[in-house]
């Protein structure tokens, strides 16, 4: 059987299910000690969200009508098809939330990390250790599952018969640090930069999939799909068997198999795995400079931990919208050109979407203190594996490994410093002033028009006590406005714009 979990499954690599992934885990900065680290990390597995399904099952409908029909002519199914006589449908879940494989993704590499640096984990108390999630749900469950690996026989839960009798075999729950969206500048860099924001709400970072999906390539594909089933297929077909297939690679009750996985052969593979890469690689990526420079603010905190005297652990659980900006920011995985629908040999290129930040995907920043060196080294660790950073210059322990000088000439040179005001701003738009300008005057008006009609009785009819029902309309128009970031060096108004994350990640 094949296993196409490393392109469809984006988990397999990072939950262990890659045999030759694991053991790379390990202290690779020569005779130097750890001394902290930082994880930023995506969320696991997950139910893939209504407009998904619908797809999916869009197709299995179209799918069920046919072999009916067939059946009523007496016509057999393609022979590759002959199987799915006897294929049970699925319940395919639209609420984002982990699928148990998620949960386990989390779960194996918190204990993979705590086998390959016990100095790192210390017992735990909320004081030292830092655990930072988005407000999704799925990255709750994320964090959960990670420290369920490290608190395991170190609290009362699932232990202790009564609170006269308390045992500390169990599990205790950790704390969760959870910002709202508008305030997370952090991890929800993309919900605070209007710039960005109108750059997702024209829809350009979408063409160059468009076009591949017109090339002969993309429609070699749609044939031999069609060939397979015996009907034609569309492109939103094609899509959705795609995502079937990982959807039962994630099943627990399939064990990583599919049927509708043996659909594609290999090339089929590359070609959509590059088809979704371009969309993620204009999204989130290089194509548009403001898209990895809003990411400065993580790089920065993390530089901050990293310079600090303090040794407490920091794991944040967020989306590839957090980890794809940084890994570009960082100069990673950069092809030289900017890829298009045209990219020869796209089955060689850097930007890998589906294997660089796969579901549970994650880089962790580990300082160390080396011996001969003045400076301390930052051992930079991608999906468990040590990468190499191009702008970092590593040393002859750890050729993988950066400074923090170097990490701080990042944030310099690709960042501008990270003004992270000048990064957002919309060009030629409005600055913070318009918009406090702009609303003192809607509110002038508002107050002034009020106190007219009052004065000259033009609202016989208006109840005595109307100004409160006023001041309630304008306190809804200003939850209204005050939609955006509340950091004093970011514009606080969102600009009509859509949340860009909620149904990609």
């Amino acid at each position: 059987e094949r296993d196409w979990c490393s392109v469809v499954c984006s988990s397999a690599l990072s939950s262990g299910i890659n045999a030759e992934y694991g053991p790379t885990l390990k202290n690779s900065v020569g005779q130097c000690k750890p001394e902290r680290i930082y994880t930023v990390l995506r969320h696991g597995s997950r139910n893939f969200g209504s407009s998904t399904v619908d797809r999916i099952d869009l197709f299995l409908d179209k799918l069920e009508k046919m072999v009916k029909f067939d059946e009523s002519e007496n016509v057999d199914l393609a022979p590759e098809m002959a199987w799915y006589r006897n294929w049970t449908r699925g319940v395919y879940f639209k609420d984002y939330e982990l699928v148990p494989e998620g949960m386990m993704e989390h779960y194996s590499i918190a204990k993979r990390f705590k086998q390959s640096f016990p100095n790192l984990f210390p017992s735990y108390s909320i004081s030292n250790y830092s655990i930072q999630a988005t407000t999704k749900m799925r990255t709750v469950q994320s964090a959960l599952s990670y420290m369920a690996a490290l608190l395991e026989d170190t609290g009362p839960l699932g232990s202790s018969q009564s609170r006269l009798n308390i045992s500390m075999s169990g599990y205790q729950p950790p704390g969760i640090q959870i910002d709202k969206n508008s305030e997370d500048k952090l991890l929800r860099f993309v919900d605070c930069c209007p710039k960005y924001e109108n750059y997702i709400n024209t829809l350009q970072w979408k063409n160059e999939s468009k076009h591949f999906e017109e090339s002969s390539d993309f429609i070699s594909v749609i044939k031999t799909i069609a060939k397979s089933f015996n009907f034609e297929v569309t492109i939103d077909d094609v899509k959705a068997l795609y995502y079937l297939c990982a959807a039962e690679l994630m099943s627990p009750t399939q064990a990583h198999h599919s049927q509708f996985c043996n659909v594609f052969d290999e090339a089929a593979f590359s070609i959509l795995d590059f088809d979704k890469s371009l969309e993620k690689y204009y999204k989130y990526s290089y194509p548009f400079k403001t898209t990895y420079q809003m990411s400065c603010v993580l790089l920065q905190n993390i530089i901050m931990h990293l310079e600090s005297n303090e040794t407490t652990p920091i794991f944040k659980f967020a989306h590839e919208e957090t980890l794809l900006p940084l890994f570009s920011l960082m100069g990673m995985f950069d092809d030289g050109v900017i890829l298009t629908h045209e990219f020869p040999n796209y089955t060689k290129r850097k930007m890998m979407t589906g294997q660089i930040v796969p579901f549970a995907a994650n880089i962790a920043f580990i300082k160390h203190s080396c011996p001969g060196e003045a400076n301390s080294r930052v051992q930079v660790i991608v999906n468990e594996r040590d990468v190499y950073i191009p702008l970092c210059s590593g040393s002859s322990l750890s050729p993988s490994s950066c400074t923090v000088q170097e990490l701080k000439h990042i944030v310099e040179t690709r960042a501008d410093g990270c003004n992270f005001s000048s990064i957002c701003n919309v060009k030629h738009g409005y600055n913070d002033l318009h918009i406090v300008v702009g609303v003192l005057f809607t509110v002038v008006i508002v107050q002034a028009t009020y106190i007219f009609l009052h004065c000259i009785n033009w609202c016989p009819g208006c109840p005595k006590n109307s100004h409160h029902d006023h001041q309630l309309l304008l306190d809804d128009s200003d939850d209204n406005l005050d939609s955006g970031c509340t950091s004093d060096d970011i514009v606080t108004t969102q600009f009509g714009g859509i949340d860009a994350t909620t149904n990609s990640d």
